[in-house]
């Protein structure tokens, strides 16, 4: 028995200690996916999402479907997040009624140009279809990427590393378009 399958057995049991260590293996991973899903840093829909997935992992049937199972949690979390960010800013710009004008410009600094080009790969980024964003973040947040790979995505090896290039090369693509400052 793995420490995976030992955690998810003992954590449906009600082990919150079992449950920490799921979401220490997993929470960097689902915090990058719901920050590329828009949900700013991430951590507050993570964070909605393993709350969720605590009170329904009686659903979970394999140990090997978790990190999936955790997935679509999140999607869901994240669209739900978007939705109510959109009424909220619907609500706000009509009880809006004076606009102020900027009386100056912020002076531009070494920090507001990195935090523009780090927006920029994000939105780089969130441009890409799922598979390859997932393989982006795979590869730079997993320590075995090409195993989490085949256990979220259901790709080979060489699969993985095919989807990889792609999406560097489209993410590469997509940071030429971008206007440096």
């Amino acid at each position: 028995m793995t420490p995976e399958d030992r955690d998810l057995t003992a954590a449906k049991a009600g082990d919150h200690a079992a449950f920490a260590r799921i979401y220490d293996r997993h929470s960097a991973f689902v915090i990058s996916y719901c920050r590329s899903r828009g949900d700013g840093d991430g951590t507050d829909a993570a964070q909605e999402a393993f709350l969720r997935a605590f009170d329904l992992l009686d659903q979970v049937v394999s140990p090997n479907a978790l990190r999936s199972w955790l997935i679509g949690i999140s999607r869901r979390v994240c669209a739900e997040r978007r939705r109510a960010l959109r009424r909220r800013n619907h609500h706000e710009e009509q009880a809006m009624t004076i606009r102020l004008a900027a009386i100056e410009q912020p002076r531009v600094t070494d920090d507001a140009i990195r935090a523009e080009r780090m927006q920029s790969l994000t939105h780089a980024i969130n441009t890409l279809p799922d598979d390859e964003r997932l393989a982006i973040h795979l590869f730079y947040l997993e320590d075995d990427a090409a195993n989490a790979a085949a256990e979220t995505l259901g790709l080979s090896r060489s699969g993985f590393y095919k989807l990889l290039a792609r999406a560097r090369q489209r993410l590469a693509n997509a940071m030429r378009e971008v206007p440096q400052s």
